[in-house]
Parts: structure tokens; C-alpha cells; sequence
């Protein structure tokens, strides 16, 4: 850093003008926009509508189903009020009276009831969950619901004279999502997850099973009295309408736009590219000093030092071999330090304009 900081003193305002004048360097910026806008309604449409179908699939519509069939009496099990009063009016299933009143009949009218949940109402609420489920896959193969820009900047920057050829290109990009979808603290994943899991209990629950043999619903939809009045089957009516109209997909826009401030950009690296210079000049004077232009003070300090040194010839090789070794990695770290303060200029600038960028969409 001690080298880096002996360039930034020595700058020479003048100096820098002359040289960005003379400077024979193009430059050409590009900024590329991918965005993905994508329609998470369907999310709060869905758990808007998760308590009321909850409500159904809990507390279903029953029917009672009424079967009579007329058996022999040794086959009847149970006789009922309906069985006494059919065979008053039909004496002809009569056998036989005893003495005594008894009617010995020879048929007798068999009344089965059976409570089921096979009505349209209820297949209505099957298909729907069907659909919700298909619906909610289908969203998913699509995409993750999120939507994002993706910024990509690319600069070219060359320079090209007698003494100097220099071709520099950089690409940053910077990802963003811009709408999050959160609702009450929770991510767009949490509340897909959470509809998910609701729809697979809907699926697996006792009312769904019992009507895997129905006849699914289709559009259009009979507007029953329970389908138009009863509130919970009023909202299960709007999903349904709202998954046929949704055919939404995620809405993805690109533009390639050529940056129009390259005076400002081009000043940057001009700038970036003379610090640069100025290092190698400085670099190039430290490593000629003490070299070929002292050779003869060089060997008689060598000569000083074998006469006064009581070490062996091997050991006082040794010994200046590691302060040659160290010498040369010490120059190799001050240019180390400069390109990476170079790149240091570069990137903040970097920075500076995709801020600028964002704050102009």
C-alpha cells in the first residue's frame, strides 16, 4: 500500500488532462433487462376460499335414500308401519285370517333407508377440489410465482496506439426480486406450502373418498337454491368461475439498451487506466535503480562483504539468493496491490452506475 499511496500523491492534475486528451480509447456500455412479472392472485383467491370449503367438506349435505321392494314374508326382516298400511290396501298379498284375527300375510312391502352424501351439491365440492388441485400443479410446473428483475451490464473498453494496447471488458449483473408476495409475515413459499398441505388433507378426507365413484361436475354449473344461497357454496361458486377465467401466465419482458453516458464512462476508465500507467512507470524506475547503472558499486559492496564475512562461499550464496528471492517478491506484491486497486476503481464505479440504473427505471 505505501506504493499505491506514493502514485495517488504524485498525481498531476495537468498531467491527467494532457493524458485523457491524448488518450485514443473507445468505450461502449450495454445494459440488458430480463423481467418476469408473475400473477400470484390466484394465491389469495384460494386461501380466501380455504375456510368455506372447509366448512362443507366438514359438515356435508346428506339425503336419505328410501328403497321399497315387496318380499316373501319368510324373507322380510323388519315389518314397519309402511309394510301394515301396504298390505291394508293390497288384501290380495293376504294368505290367510285365523280364528282368531290374525292375518297371515303372503308378502309383505320392505322399506330400506340409507343416508348418503351423493348429491349435486356435494359432487359440485368434489370436482371443485379436483380442479383446485390440477389448478395449483399446473401453476407450479409454470413457474416458482416469483417475480424478478435480472440486470446484466457490460462494458467494453479498448485502447489501441503505438505503445499501448489495452482491451478491458466487465459484466456485472445484479438479481432482484420486486414483488414478494408476503402476507402476514409469511414468504410466497410458505403459502403455497400451506395450500398444498390443505388441499392433500381435503383430498384424503372422509367426504372426498366417499364420493370417488360419482359423476364429476362440469360447466356450466346448476344454479341450485344451496349453490345460490348458502354462503359457503356461494364463495365455492366463485372459485370455480375464477379458476376457468385464469389462464394467466408469468409476463416476461427484455430490452438491450446501449447506456447513453459514455463521455461519463469513458472519463472513468481513462482515469482508472492512467493510475494504472503510472504504477508501471513507477515500478519499472524502482526495479532499473541500483541495477545495470550501478554495477561496479554493486560488486565492490560484494567484494567489501566476502573479505569481512567469515561464512562459506556456499553459505553466503545461500544467503543472497533468499535476499534476491525476497526482494522480487516484494516488487511482485506492489504490482499485485496496484492491479487490485485498479480493479478496486473499476468495480466502485461499477456500483455507482447500477445504482444509477435501478434509480432510472
Amino acid at each position: 500500500m505505501e506504493q499505491i499511496d506514493k502514485i495517488l500523491a504524485n498525481l498531476n492534475v495537468a498531467n491527467i488532462d494532457e493524458f485523457m486528451k491524448k488518450n485514443n480509447s473507445t468505450i461502449k456500455a450495454t445494459t440488458k433487462v430480463h423481467k418476469v412479472i408473475s400473477d400470484t392472485s390466484w394465491i389469495s383467491m384460494i386461501e380466501d376460499s380455504i375456510p368455506y370449503l372447509d366448512n362443507i367438506i366438514r359438515n356435508p349435505r346428506r339425503f336419505i335414500v328410501q328403497e321399497e321392494n315387496i318380499v316373501p314374508i319368510e324373507k322380510t326382516k323388519v315389518v314397519t308401519e309402511e309394510s301394515i298400511r301396504h298390505l291394508a290396501q293390497n288384501t290380495n298379498l293376504i294368505q290367510d285370517v285365523d280364528e282368531d284375527g290374525t292375518v297371515i300375510p303372503l308378502k309383505l312391502l320392505n322399506v330400506y333407508r340409507e343416508e348418503t352424501v351423493d348429491l349435486y351439491e356435494n359432487r359440485f365440492i368434489k370436482s371443485l377440489v379436483d380442479n383446485l388441485y390440477g389448478f395449483v400443479n399446473d401453476k407450479l410446473r409454470e413457474s416458482n410465482q416469483k417475480s424478478y428483475v435480472d440486470v446484466v451490464n457490460d462494458v467494453s473498453y479498448n485502447v489501441n496506439d503505438e505503445d499501448i494496447n489495452v482491451s478491458l471488458k466487465i459484466a456485472s449483473k445484479n438479481k432482484e426480486e420486486i414483488i414478494t408476495a408476503s402476507k402476514d409475515g409469511h414468504t410466497i413459499e410458505e403459502r403455497i406450502e400451506y395450500i398444498k398441505d390443505v388441499l392433500a388433507a381435503f383430498r384424503g378426507s372422509q367426504f372426498i373418498k366417499s364420493l370417488a365413484a360419482s359423476q364429476p361436475v362440469r360447466s356450466p354449473i346448476r344454479k341450485t337454491n344451496v349453490i345460490l344461497k348458502e354462503p359457503n357454496f356461494i364463495k365455492a361458486l366463485e372459485l370455480w368461475e375464477y379458476l376457468e377465467s385464469n389462464a394467466i401466465k408469468p409476463i416476461t419482458e427484455e430490452t438491450n439498451e446501449e447506456i447513453d453516458r459514455s463521455k461519463e464512462l469513458k472519463d472513468s476508465y481513462d482515469l482508472a487506466f492512467y493510475i494504472q500507467n503510472e504504477a508501471l512507470k513507477l515500478n519499472k524506475e524502482t526495479n532499473t535503480t541500483g541495477s545495470l547503472s550501478k554495477k561496479v558499486d554493486f560488486t565492490l559492496y560484494l567484494e567489501d562483504i566476502i573479505k569481512k564475512s567469515l561464512v562459506s562461499e556456499k553459505e553466503l550464496k545461500k544467503q543472497i539468493n533468499y535476499e534476491i528471492k525476497k526482494v522480487y517478491a516484494k516488487i511482485k506484491k506492489e504490482e499485485e496491490g496496484v492491479k487490485k486497486e485498479f480493479l478496486s476503481i473499476i468495480k466502485d464505479f461499477e456500483k455507482k452506475k447500477n445504482k444509477a440504473i435501478l434509480l432510472l427505471k
